[in-house]
């Protein structure tokens, strides 16, 4: 008789041994609903509020420990991928984009690209709702997920982070809760891994039923929330964190500035994008330990999958967002958006997108050549099942001012 995992396996296997990415995937599909994310801790953190009836769902879509991507390729794209010339994974398409809308557009971190998609989908009832990273109304300095069934709300998504957000927590509300059948996922890497996982395992049914296409978003790493504070106390000279009412990672002329509010309806400067990414949060003094394994930028999983592009565009509009379109059904949304005039989009050489940033340094060297001395010394590590290896790519690299 084969014995059935459950939280227990995952407690001693993924959360107690280190490799919990936080994508509150465990919590979002228990088909109980009794593993909970709580936010109590600094970080949010798996946790049983009831006796577990094991049955294998946590534990076999959890990208903590096993993130087959040899076969999520295979599942997703029918083939493998050729490591030395992919290595931004597999995609059909690659653009530059953004939204036609100049309000979607100003409102996106970079192009707007991931909101106007969005959009597009629910306006065209090819989805009913769209599980997004927030802001909590309740702490408002913390990331939470919710589920997004107008515009507006899309809209009031992040428009970026550098604290962890368990995006896939909220699955169970979209589905179980508010019984949507069409449903749209945004969110970093990890969250793709596990719905591809998910997918790839077909189950829970309902849930995998109820998922029409998922967005990924280019990720250097996840940062610890205490950076942030830390950040908001010091720099932004405001005393107590709960003083804060709204927070913006990416606020005033691109690529944007960290900035607070606070109660007294004073407006706080604490960093530059540029200071933060490069001077504090992003030099790895607050990365989280299991995002210094994780090999995936471009959120290789997707359907599709955007980020910023720092590389120099000698137009007008600076604002614009990297888009590989990966699968028949990420390109069928993608070409729909241009069709009705929701999105533009021009040709990207792919190569020009591991010289914007920090994000191709930060995961296809440093965690790869981290990832590769853990497995030496035999400390947990995610299994990626592609060996790992350096990816050299010659480019100059551009860093966002």
């Amino acid at each position: 008789m084969v014995t059935k995992k459950g939280f227990d396996d995952l407690a001693r296997d993924v959360i107690n041994a280190g490799l919990c990415t936080s994508c509150g995937t465990c919590a979002g599909v228990c088909p109980s609903g009794f593993i909970h994310m709580d936010y109590e801790m600094d970080e949010p953190e798996p946790i049983l509020r009831s006796q577990c009836n094991p049955c294998d769902i946590c534990y076999e879509s959890c990208p903590g420990k096993d993130v087959p991507l040899v076969e999520l390729d295979k599942f997703s794209f029918n083939r493998r991928r050729d490591v030395d010339n992919e290595p931004l994974g597999i995609f059909k398409e690659s653009y530059r984009g953004c939204a036609s809308s100049a309000d979607t557009r100003e409102g996106g971190g970079s192009g707007g690209v991931v909101n106007a998609v969005l959009r597009h989908a629910l306006d065209e009832g090819i989805i009913d709702g769209a599980v997004i990273a927030g802001w909590d109304p309740n702490q408002p300095w913390r990331t939470k997920p919710f589920v997004a069934t107008t515009g507006d709300e899309i809209e009031k998504g992040m428009r970026s982070t550098l604290m962890v957000c368990p995006v896939n927590e909220s699955l169970r509300e979209a589905v179980v809760e508010m019984k949507l059948k069409k449903i749209a996922v945004c969110g970093v890497p990890c969250h793709m891994h596990a719905l591809r996982k998910m997918q790839m395992a077909g189950r829970p049914k309902s849930f995998v039923n109820s998922i029409v296409f998922i967005v990924g978003v280019f990720c250097a790493a996840n940062y610890y929330y205490i950076g942030t504070e830390h950040l908001v106390r010091e720099s932004g000279k405001v005393s107590d964190i709960k003083d804060v009412i709204a927070m913006d990672y990416r606020a005033g002329k691109w690529p944007g500035s960290l900035m607070v509010t606070t109660k007294d309806g004073k407006m706080h400067y604490v960093a530059s994008k540029h200071e933060y990414t490069w001077h504090f949060l992003g030099s790895a003094s607050y990365k989280r330990d299991r995002c210094l394994m994780c090999i995936d930028w471009s959120a290789e999983s997707a359907d599709i999958s955007c980020g910023d592009i720092f590389t120099p565009i000698q137009e007008q509009n600076r604002k614009w967002t990297g888009v590989l379109v990966r699968t028949p059904r990420g390109k069928e949304i993608v070409d729909g958006a241009v069709r009705k005039g929701r999105l533009l989009l021009k040709d990207l050489d792919p190569t020009l997108l591991p010289s914007s940033g920090l994000g191709w340094e930060a995961k296809k060297h440093a965690a790869m050549y981290r990832l590769m001395q853990r497995k030496k010394y035999g400390w947990p590590v995610p299994d990626y099942q592609y060996p790992p290896k350096l990816a050299y790519v010659p480019f100059d690299r551009t860093f966002p001012e």
